[in-house]
């Protein structure tokens, strides 16, 4: 008898997209990266912060992130907040790509399914295969730099 509870995994398997073939599983990511760092730019040369893949760069989106979360600019930008967490997180790892020559984003099969595919990144022996760094980062204090220290975190493995 299975659970009245659903399974994580056959949610998160929703929410996976489906292709015929690997390669174009690949093609949508890397159009979904550029996308993500696209929107990312324009919106940061809006607020005077450049993007140049480096540490202080990734302090101040942090600190926009946090005044767009208490000062509400997300309605003012009508962006949900979970579009800037997923540039954010995008953008972390190309942060990650241009200091570390063993990262790079990977495209793999979803569980046992023929056709679905995740974007994950990798360092070493390890990937994540959830690209979410940032996935509710309003939750995290402020103070603790939660968006640098996984930043940190990913550069010292």
């Amino acid at each position: 008898m299975k659970d009245s509870f659903p399974d994580f995994v056959d949610l998160y398997g929703e929410l996976v997209p489906s292709f015929d073939h690997e390669w174009e599983a690949i093609a949508f990511y890397f159009d979904y990266r550029q996308t993500q760092l696209e929107e990312l730019a324009q919106l940061c040369h809006f607020h005077n912060i450049s993007l140049d893949y480096s540490e202080e760069s990734l302090n101040q989106l942090e600190s926009l992130y946090f005044d767009a979360f208490t000062k509400q600019l997300f309605a003012e930008w009508k962006m949900p907040i979970d579009a800037l967490e997923a540039m954010m997180s995008v953008y972390m790892g190309e942060v990650v790509l241009r200091h570390h020559s063993d990262a790079d984003w990977v495209v793999r099969p979803y569980m046992d399914s023929p056709h679905q595919y995740t974007l994950g990144l990798r360092r070493h022996n390890k990937t994540w295969h959830s690209t979410q760094f940032c996935e509710h980062l309003y939750l995290e204090k402020q103070d603790s730099h939660p968006y640098v220290s996984m930043y940190q975190s990913l550069m010292s493995l």
